[in-house]
Order: C-alpha cells, then sequence, then structure tokens
C-alpha cells in the first residue's frame, strides 16, 4: 500500500518536472527578441520562426490590405513576402532590425505591385496635392525576384476581422499620396518611429514629421466629409 502511493507521488513529481521545464522552456522562446529568433531560426529552429510569423502576421497583413486596396493582391504579397523571409533568412543582417527588414520587403513588394498597375488610381495624385506637399519626387525601386508562394497564411475569419474594421479610414488612406499613406501606415500599423519609417523611406526625420502632419490632416478632413 504505502509503496503504490510513493509510486503515485513519483509519477506525480516526474509529470511536475515535465510541465514546468516544459512551461519554462516555452518562456525562454517569448522572451527572445526578433534578431535572437531570426539567429535560432537560420540555425534550424523552426519553433522561432513561427513565433516571428504570429508576431507580424497581422500587422504585415494591413500593412499590405490598406496599401493596395486589394484583398486578393494582399493576400498573395503576404505569402510572397512571408517566402522571402524563409529563403533569405540565412542571410539576414542581425545589425538590422527584423521588424523594418520585413516591412522593407513589403514595401517593395506594394511598390512592384504598383509600377505593374500604372493605370491604377492607386497611383494618382491630384494637382494641389503636387503643389503643396514634400512628397513629389518618386521613390527609388528597389527590385525583387519573383518566388513561389510560402507555405503560411491567414485564415478567412482572420482576414475578416481586419478588412471589417477599418473600411472608412481604409478607403481615406487612399485619397492620400502615396509616400503620405505609407508613412501613416508604417507608425499607425507597423508601430514605428520616425527614425524607422526615414530609414525605409530613405527621407529625412523632418520630411517624415512634415509628411505624417500633411496626411493628419487630411485624413481628419476626409474622414469628416466620409462620415
Amino acid at each position: 500500500m504505502i509503496h503504490a502511493r510513493d509510486t503515485r507521488l513519483d509519477s506525480i513529481k516526474r509529470l511536475s518536472l515535465i510541465v514546468c521545464t516544459r512551461v519554462c522552456i516555452e518562456a525562454v522562446v517569448i522572451d527572445r527578441d526578433d534578431q535572437q529568433l531570426m539567429s535560432d531560426y537560420a540555425n534550424g529552429d523552426a519553433a522561432a520562426f513561427k513565433l516571428l510569423y504570429s508576431r507580424y502576421e497581422q500587422s504585415i497583413y494591413r500593412f499590405l490590405y490598406n496599401g493596395c486596396q486589394s484583398e486578393a493582391l494582399a493576400r498573395d504579397l503576404f505569402q510572397d513576402i512571408w517566402m522571402r523571409v524563409v529563403r533569405s533568412h540565412e542571410q539576414y543582417d542581425q545589425k538590422i532590425p527584423f521588424k523594418a527588414w520585413l516591412f522593407t520587403i513589403a514595401r517593395n513588394r506594394l511598390i512592384d505591385s504598383y509600377r505593374q498597375q500604372t493605370t491604377s488610381a492607386l497611383d494618382q495624385r491630384s494637382d494641389s496635392d503636387q503643389h503643396n506637399d514634400p512628397d513629389n519626387a518618386q521613390h527609388e525601386h528597389f527590385s525583387t525576384s519573383t518566388d513561389s508562394w510560402a507555405k503560411v497564411s491567414l485564415n478567412p475569419e482572420q482576414i475578416a476581422s481586419l478588412t471589417q474594421q477599418s473600411e472608412t479610414l481604409h478607403s481615406a488612406l487612399h485619397l492620400l499620396p502615396e509616400a503620405q499613406r505609407e508613412a501613416v501606415m508604417l507608425k499607425h500599423i507597423a508601430g514605428m518611429n520616425i527614425k524607422e519609417i526615414a530609414e525605409i523611406q530613405g527621407d529625412g526625420a523632418q520630411t517624415v514629421k512634415s509628411r505624417l502632419r500633411y496626411a493628419m490632416v487630411k485624413l481628419r478632413q476626409t474622414l469628416k466629409e466620409l462620415s
């Protein structure tokens, strides 16, 4: 009787140890920063990639969707971007913040899509914008190669919840010049600061501040008109 009880206690202790060990491991994984996760992924840690993906899947999709105004194109670009991460993770430079690297890839893919749709309304700017805003110059195009689709994607429920939340704001964003729209998305969707946005857009911090100021004034006016 005593032996059986001791055996059960030993089993409980072993189970508790296993659970505690697993919790500790998961805590260590979650606490890793993006650069460490990319390093671990390059060394064969698939769980590191899954965590990076979970951190950025929604913000990347929102950035793309608000940038291209097409759910189908946003999904295609979304998968292509993550495929690029998968293909180039071994060459990733840890000196570059992962978030900036990831959103630069997303930005460049949007630029590619803009150039492939030159007759789209996405590229139209009003004469008043050209005269009043600091965004008249075209950004330099950084081309990227065409890859296969990634094996990761948002499910329909996630997409529905993201796209239905801000249709009015989405429409207002697309009345902004491209550079202003991009700056707003990088700040309010990607959560970047002025310095990070400036590095991605290739402009000075003061230019980005002015760009955001013009954009927010226009957004307020447009949202008032649409409401």
